[in-house]
């Protein structure tokens, strides 16, 4: 009935809401559909796992997740820092509209004149990472990755200075277990320095610490 009422409202403000019940619908949908705003139920069965691709979503196209109803303040800090642009604590249909009307009035990328410095880009020497256009330019040349090669750039770039080992990269990038995963980070890594014009020894971008894993080293 809440989701219903929050429909409602919704279009009453001349928004027309698409509507998942399920989970396999709401990948499906995602797959063949670009969305400005996707809104989360957890009470929806199976809701947790749509959390790695929703944050997936968020990084690739800038699609806006709000998530609901989260109770705990830890619980919505933690989702909020790891890319959730909004949490609320419960699900009353006008705040669950209200929210979606106020992440709808944010800018989308393309709204950003070029030369302007949208939240999140990253200029370091030679080189410029666009999260909202997926762009990455290294001495004003545009450098085609791939996404989970632009993922991990952009996670060491947006953490400079901080060593992380490749068991923390593989978690933190693929979002799976790194019990196997170690070498793709290593692989991914070599990729990205051929990609970007880097020797393997490079310390002045990716920076490699013997025996521990990798920072971005400004």
């Amino acid at each position: 009935m809440q989701a219903e009422d929050t429909q409602a409202i919704l279009r009453k403000n001349g928004i027309e809401p698409c509507v998942a019940s399920t989970i396999q619908s709401a990948v499906s949908q995602m797959m063949i559909r670009t969305f400005d705003v996707v809104a989360l139920d957890t009470d929806t069965e199976d809701a947790a796992r749509l959390i790695g691709l929703l944050l997936d979503l968020r990084h690739a196209k800038n699609t806006l997740l709000l998530l609901f109803p989260v109770e705990n303040s830890n619980a919505r800090a933690s989702f909020l820092t790891r890319g959730f642009d909004m949490c609320l604590a419960c699900s009353a249909p006008r705040e669950c509209a209200a929210a979606i009307c106020s992440l709808l009035r944010r800018p989308s990328a393309h709204e950003y004149p070029t030369g302007a410095t949208p939240p999140g880009r990253i200029f370091y020497k030679d080189l410029t990472i666009d999260p909202l256009r997926q762009k990455v330019l290294m001495k004003n040349a545009e450098v085609v990755l791939t996404t989970l090669e632009f993922k991990l750039l952009y996670f060491l770039a947006s953490n400079p200075s901080i060593v992380f080992s490749r068991e923390v990269i593989y978690e933190r990038v693929w979002r799976e277990n790194s019990l196997y995963g170690t070498k793709s980070v290593t692989d991914l890594i070599c990729s990205i320095r051929k990609k970007l014009g880097l020797s393997p020894a490079d310390i002045a971008y990716i920076k490699t610490i013997k025996g521990v894993g990798y920072c971005f080293a400004p």
